[in-house]
């Protein structure tokens, strides 16, 4: 009964906590205007488009979704397919991309936030949530069974990997047509660039360390493409060590 209510409280403070810090965040700006008014010349449209439709954002509420719908039917967990341990595994393995690139890469190019509540939420979302969501998968998540590391490669790590390439091609088309729209909303030199929501997507400017764009866009995706099949095996690794364990047969009675 302790462990039922350990996990039920967990999926609902984490899975409440992304929810709320998202779309306050969302709301501050909105309400305060400054963002709007710097970087998209007082445009709230572009502004909500490119808030929610970042990777580091998608993955975010897919988490939140998870962890919210796996509350409400906490007893068939691990036993649907919303529920499984294949879903679990392709979000813990995306919210590991989001936690490695925001923090590794984005936050040293970019910099890190200087107001507080964005400083408050950045934690929140690129950092505690995406560790606790990696936590409860592997050590928590309840119904879990052995999974055969080679089969779930060739039967199962397509869902995962296609749902970055989606990604990847939605954020590359929408990019190349706010390039060809020719628009100073979009870009303007030294001012503003709204073309792709990451720099390593931007294959017409240079990018950081004076590589060319195309050449960052090749460069991620193979990196990116490495650290999904190597977390993916990783954490079925964890699974089939974790699900041996006497603390893990307590808490899934």
């Amino acid at each position: 009964m302790k462990s039922f209510n350990f996990q039920l409280t967990y999926k609902y403070f984490f899975g409440l906590l992304s929810f709320f810090t998202i779309f306050s965040y969302y709301i501050w700006n909105i309400a305060t205007g400054n963002e709007i008014n710097s970087t998209y010349s007082g445009n709230y449209e572009v502004y909500t488009i490119d808030y929610f439709t970042t990777f580091t954002l998608l993955s975010n509420v897919f988490v939140q979704a998870w962890f919210l719908y796996a509350a409400i039917n906490h007893k068939n967990e691990g036993k649907t397919k919303l529920l499984s341990y294949t879903t679990a595994n392709s979000l813990v393995t995306m919210i590991t991309i989001t936690l490695i690139v925001y923090n590794g890469i984005l936050i040293p190019v970019d910099g890190f936030p200087t107001h507080p509540f964005s400083i408050f939420v950045t934690l929140i979302d690129h950092a505690i949530v995406p560790i606790a969501f990696i936590l409860y998968v592997n050590l928590f998540m309840r119904n879990k069974e052995q999974v055969n590391l080679k089969e779930f490669f060739f039967k199962k790590f397509w869902i995962q990997f296609m749902m970055v390439l989606t990604y990847c091609i939605f954020a590359m088309i929408r990019g190349e047509l706010r390039y060809n729209s020719s628009s100073d909303l979009y870009f303007k030199e030294g001012v503003r660039n709204l073309l792709y929501p990451y720099f390593f997507l931007d294959v017409h400017h240079v990018g950081p360390g004076g590589i060319p764009g195309y050449g960052w866009f090749f460069i991620a995706f193979f990196a990116i493409a490495g650290l999904l099949v190597a977390f993916s095996f990783l954490y079925n690794f964890i699974n089939n060590k974790v699900i041996t364990k006497d603390f893990y047969q307590k808490i899934n009675k």
